[in-house]
């Protein structure tokens, strides 16, 4: 039996915070070479799910706006979404897009106070622990 996997994401080509553009685009093709459907520069509005024989929802695919597509399997590969609710009502600077704001030294608006990985905004960047190397 065949199933159709898709990829969603949200940035141009996979990886972009580990690879270059050239590089991702390598990756991309390989992917799809493997008869995975990838969506790039995409964010779906929502699942499709139909009931099984027995009444259980089951997915069937996802959609965005009037585009229906059917798929066995998602990947959504769509990025991360820092928790800066704890800085937010402690006064913390965060920016805009989320996370709190850092500098090189990693210390917050607060004094003494210091964030690092999926919470930290560093140059503009959410990224995950080992974005400093």
């Amino acid at each position: 039996m065949s199933m159709k996997v898709s990829i969603l994401i949200r940035q141009s080509y996979p990886l972009n915070r580990q690879l270059d553009a050239s590089a991702g685009e390598l990756v991309l093709k390989k992917i799809e070479g493997m008869g995975v459907e990838v969506k790039t520069r995409y964010s779906p509005d929502g699942i499709i799910t139909e009931k099984d024989q027995d009444g259980i929802d089951t997915f069937k695919g996802f959609k965005k706006g009037d585009e229906v597509v059917d798929s066995d399997m998602v990947v959504f590969a769509i990025g991360i979404k820092p928790r800066d609710d704890l800085a937010v009502s402690s006064g913390i600077k965060t920016a805009e897009g989320g996370g709190i704001e850092v500098g090189d030294d990693l210390q917050s608006s607060a004094d003494g106070v210091f964030a690092i990985g999926e919470c930290a905004s560093w140059r503009g960047n959410v990224s995950s622990p080992n974005f400093l190397r």
